[in-house]
């Protein structure tokens, strides 16, 4: 049986580190317990609205609590709140954690405030965006650009776990783990993903062990496009390729004359070129690729974003994000396109997709196209089913939702 005692402290240390810059869905590949990971998912999914229901009971704001105490607030709340624990349970748990943590000063505090906020009724209303446990200005930004039931509906999406879809390296590994007796589901709208019906164990064995590659649905389609669009064929090029997942479905469905990928980051670059092994990986920053100029019939482009369309497998982006990170990322990727297009020979495409789903980072830099250039609709390229809306400049916006991220796809053309 799972010692829960350990699984709050543990999460309670995660947590900490996620506070100080570390990413949540990292931190728990080491430590998969799910008493764990459902504590650390779901503070951060809900840290607006329990923090909203802590502070009036406090005498500090919580960001002038030692990260302790914070986080065994939040975790006791969360448990009592949405876990369904006992009230009671939930704060003598807490009280013990603190003590555990070497906060014991605190121990008499924490116990009054949880005893308060677990006793009190919750709020009859509220605001959409303290309702799914955004931030104001998300809300306000997605309302205004996506209309408000679109913008909560994501919202609600992004408040749910993710599940693991993955594909298949080779029908072989396939068929273990439907031998080993996991029944596999199979996605309604991303052609050959599966994920697990029930325990995703013998799933993920496969893909640490090669047989499979962990990938969002989203994100595969992305991938699809690119080869669809090119028929798997010619000249290709992935500029921003780490961590490789989008490089390696093109590989498997495609047969390029050339496939190469590149990244700026060294370290990145390393782990590419021994998860792709054969393919020539380049260690090259997208504003400035090491790739001969108009020779490519094929370039994607996954441009560093904000991340918006990813708020379900990486919650914590919500309370380090504001809106000047979207301009500013913006800004980093106009050099980027213009140094994809010059790469693309007569004829040849740019895919340009990032797992946002905000405007500036995604179609303000197609109303124009410089001359010698036209965007290509991707109506015909996407599989019935898939939940897509036209952007202003004809790309593909997918909203986060049950089954996959957020994504913005964009495709031009060089005329010959």
């Amino acid at each position: 049986m799972a010692n829960v005692s350990d699984d709050r402290r543990r999460a309670a240390r995660l947590l900490i580190r996620v506070e100080q810059g570390a990413f949540a869905s990292r931190l728990v590949e080491s430590d998969p317990t799910p008493g764990v990971r459902s504590r650390v998912f779901g503070v951060l999914r809900w840290q607006r609205r329990l923090d909203h229901r802590l502070e009036p009971f406090l005498k500090r704001p919580l960001a002038r609590l030692d990260p302790e105490v914070r986080a065994a607030l939040r975790i006791g709340c969360f448990e009592g709140t949405e876990l369904g624990v006992p009230g009671p349970v939930a704060t003598d748990a807490m009280v013990r954690l603190v003590r555990t943590l070497r906060k014991a000063s605190a121990a008499g505090m924490v116990n009054a405030v949880l005893r308060r906020v677990l006793s009190a009724p919750g709020p009859d209303r509220e605001q959409p965006d303290l309702r799914w446990s955004h931030p104001k200005w998300l809300w306000r930004r997605w309302s205004a650009e996506l209309g408000a039931q679109a913008a909560e509906r994501a919202m609600a999406a992004a408040q749910e776990p993710a599940a693991p879809w993955v594909w298949f390296v080779t029908e072989d590994a396939r068929t273990d783990v439907e031998s080993a007796g996991t029944t596999l589901r199979s996605h309604p709208w991303c052609p050959a993903s599966w994920t697990a019906a029930g325990s995703p164990g013998d799933l993920m064995r496969q893909v640490s062990g090669g047989g499979a590659v962990a990938q969002d649905p989203s994100s595969q389609m992305v991938a699809r496009i690119a080869v669809s669009v090119a028929a798997g064929r010619g000249r290709a090029a992935d500029l921003c390729a780490a961590p490789g997942g989008k490089t390696a479905l093109m590989r498997r469905l495609g047969e390029w004359d050339l496939l190469v990928a590149g990244d700026r980051n060294v370290a990145k670059t390393a782990r590419l070129r021994r998860r792709l092994r054969e393919l020539p990986v380049f260690a090259a920053d997208a504003a400035r690729p090491a790739f001969a100029a108009g020779a490519w019939d094929l370039v994607l482009l996954d441009a560093p974003c904000s991340g918006t369309g990813t708020l379900r497998r990486h919650p914590e982006l919500k309370w380090r994000l504001g809106s000047e990170a979207i301009s500013e990322a913006a800004n980093r990727q106009r050099p980027m396109i213009g140094a994809a297009l010059d790469l693309l020979s007569p004829n040849g495409v740019l895919v340009y997709a990032t797992c946002s789903v905000e405007p500036e980072e995604n179609e303000d830099h197609f109303e124009v196209v410089p001359v010698g250039f036209e965007r290509v609709v991707l109506d015909d390229l996407l599989p019935a089913g898939l939940p897509w809306t036209e952007t202003a400049a004809g790309g593909v916006r997918i909203l986060p939702h049950e089954h996959g991220d957020g994504f913005t796809v964009h495709l031009v053309r060089r005329r010959v």
